[in-house]
């Protein structure tokens, strides 16, 4: 009996640890949408008061990208002009089904998906998101339709239940050979 026990207490630990490899190598869920909850923005958040103010979205565009056409990738420069930092902790369009970071050059695990859900933004500091680096990827919701040429909202939540809400002019996608 007490052999039995072992041999599947082992086989238990095995399976276990095949299991968390398996997460850890693999990242847990490639496309996660992450709700915002109203309950995890506290309003008086010190020092976030003016974040709506403080932070400026300049130069947002996207693009399509990949073979399917539903993903959008979403470039911009995001400029902190206040002397404290800031927190962007989600990113939402009624365009996209799921949005997340997304590196063009760079192996993409959970921490680069989960970027834009806890991006901090330093005082007087201008990031940049271009072709090529980190940026957002934009999954297109069922029934939406980008188009080049128009405008998509994208809203920047801030940490302290405040959002900026900015349009990407949607420029024209990036084409691949027929035979890939």
């Amino acid at each position: 009996m007490v052999r039995k026990l072992r041999v599947t207490e082992s086989v238990r630990r095995g399976a276990y640890g095949a299991l968390m490899l398996t997460l850890f190598t693999t990242g847990t869920v490639a496309w996660a949408e992450t709700p915002l909850d109203e309950n995890l923005h506290p309003g008086n958040a010190p020092g976030q008061t003016h974040a709506v103010d403080d932070v400026d979205i300049h130069d947002g565009w996207v693009q399509h990208v990949g073979h399917a056409g539903d993903i959008v990738a979403a470039y911009f420069a995001i400029e902190n002009r206040s002397e404290t930092a800031h927190l962007v902790d989600n990113v939402s369009s009624p365009f996209c089904s799921t949005i997340m970071g997304y590196h063009s050059d760079l192996e993409v695990d959970s921490m680069t998906r989960m970027l834009f859900q806890h991006l901090t933004l330093p005082p007087q500091q201008v990031l940049v998101f271009p072709p090529g680096g980190y940026h957002l990827a934009c999954r297109i919701a069922p029934g939406k339709t980008i188009t080049p040429g128009m405008k998509i909202p994208l809203t920047f939540h801030l940490l302290g239940s405040s959002a900026k809400t900015v349009e990407f002019e949607v420029r024209e996608g990036k084409t691949y050979p027929a035979n890939r």
